[in-house]
């Protein structure tokens, strides 16, 4: 999963990220979104919000660290929600989720 992490700390330099529910909500229903990256531990209500999102958009979404751990890698306070812009990127980073569920 560190993989993971460090490659959203480069998405984020690109200004390839949106940050929080607000802005990875606005820029899934503006259609700019690729895919959405949520804390393990996020609010019950929070994630039950961005999943019915994320299938109203037909936008993917996983699960991939606690808040401390994500926010960390973006240089920010704990965060639960990252969205990411570009399909390139987005593929990236479900390529690293894979790699990384099979070790």
């Amino acid at each position: 999963m560190t993989k993971v992490l460090n490659f959203l700390g480069i998405a984020r330099k690109a200004g390839k990220l949106t940050l929080g529910f607000t802005a990875t909500a606005q820029a899934a229903k503006g259609g700019k979104l690729s895919l959405v990256l949520l804390a393990t531990d996020i609010s019950p209500h929070t994630k039950e919000k961005m999943e019915r999102l994320c299938r109203a958009y037909h936008i993917g979404l996983h699960c991939i660290a606690d808040q401390e751990a994500m926010g960390r890698a973006l240089g920010k306070e704990p965060l639960a929600v990252v969205g990411i812009l570009t399909p390139e990127m987005a593929a990236a980073v479900e390529k690293q989720l894979l790699a990384a569920r099979m070790e």
